[in-house]
């Protein structure tokens, strides 16, 4: 499998974000092994979503839109959409507000916002999504995933009311462009207060690594689907996966569902498939740590199961430690997926391997 490694010095934010308090001094984490304390113990997850229907196929539909800087051309303010780095697979960073693109499905993409210095995480995700409808219809979808525990009420609503705005209106002109038509041409932006510079981000030189994997599967995608495709299925299959998981805040299958393994949370969403991130901890290094799973349909009775992790490892010293750090994820979790193969082709389980210590960081 390839695997994408990218190094960049990210720009300053393109376009407005949610300001936040500096956080709080985080007191020290207790007990040998303990983990840090949450950034945020009590987040209030919430979602922005808007769908228009398409009079064009799904496959035609992502043919226009699916790339990870189409979405520029949606806006009819002049602006404009480069890849920072990467060439639009996982792990690649766009100008638009340096978004990383941290997980893909066959007709979805979902995107994180890097954390800031000195500032609450409002773990700020977006998925775009297109599902068919027909042989020649679709319906396209933009849902934003945020965290709003740190904004007052009514500065909540009103910033959920303009993102819904803005979304309505970039869905409604990917729409005309599916279908053939043109978009008006950009006009400058209007003239704004200057606003002060946003902080710096908490590491200015990431290096996003993608890990991509996959088993082919001699059973049908919704069977395979059905074995993984619960929150807390990897608690399922022994003792490869994560047999004490279980759903601590949320409901299962919903955005902002957090499960016990690494208090991961349900970030983006499509059809048979998922991705989730880990809540940030003060202080500390924040990987942007993101797993993607998909069940995709090959034949009517063949399917392929992908995992795709994407994570900043910058903090790995060397060549030699990447390589190990990357070897080590990949035989994790190919156990993981042989588990599912074997579960959804009919087999049992086979035998777990001798329990090994817990990493502490999740998946």
């Amino acid at each position: 499998m390839k695997k994408i490694l990218l190094a960049t010095a990210l720009l300053a934010c393109a376009t407005p974000v949610i300001a936040q308090p500096a956080a709080p001094a985080a007191p020290a984490a207790a007990g040998r092994g303990a983990q840090a304390p949450l950034q945020i113990p009590n987040p209030h997850y919430e979602t922005v979503s808007v769908s228009v229907d398409v009079n064009a196929s799904a496959d035609a539909v992502w043919a226009r839109v699916g790339k990870f800087c189409d979405t520029s051309s949606t806006d009819t303010l002049a602006g404009g959409c480069a890849y920072l780095s990467g060439n639009g697979e996982p792990g690649t960073v766009r100008s638009i507000a340096n978004e990383v693109l941290v997980g893909t499905s066959k007709y979805s993409y979902t995107y994180a916002q890097a954390p800031r210095a000195g500032t609450l995480y409002n773990l700020y995700h977006g998925t775009m999504m297109v599902t068919p409808l027909g042989r020649a219809t679709s319906q396209l979808n933009k849902t934003l995933f945020l965290d709003t525990s740190m904004l007052a009420a009514e500065a909540r609503q009103t910033m959920l009311a303009n993102i819904k705005t803005r979304f309505t209106q970039q869905v409604q002109n990917l729409k005309i462009l599916a279908e053939g038509g043109k978009l008006p041409a950009a006009r400058p932006a209007a003239a704004t207060v200057t606003a002060a510079p946003p902080a710096p981000y908490q590491n200015p030189n990431p290096r996003y690594v993608a890990v991509p994997m996959q088993v082919e599967v001699n059973a049908p995608a919704d069977m395979v689907w059905s074995k993984i495709g619960h929150f807390c299925d990897i608690g399922k299959i022994g003792a490869v996966g994560f047999p004490t998981c279980m759903i601590v805040e949320g409901t299962d299958g919903e955005y902002g569902a957090v499960r016990s393994v690494g208090r991961e949370v349900l970030v983006g969403k499509a059809s048979n498939s998922y991705t989730y991130a880990q809540q940030m901890r003060s202080p500390g290094f924040y990987a942007l740590y993101h797993g993607t799973i998909e069940a995709r349909a090959v034949t009517p009775t063949t399917s392929t199961l992908y995992w795709t992790l994407v994570y900043d490892n910058s903090t790995q010293p060397d060549d030699a430690a990447i390589a190990r750090d990357i070897a080590g994820r990949r035989t994790r979790f190919l156990s993981m997926m042989a588990a599912v193969k074997t579960l959804a082709e009919g087999g049992t389980r086979p035998p777990d391997p001798a329990p090994q210590p817990a990493a502490g960081r999740g998946q």
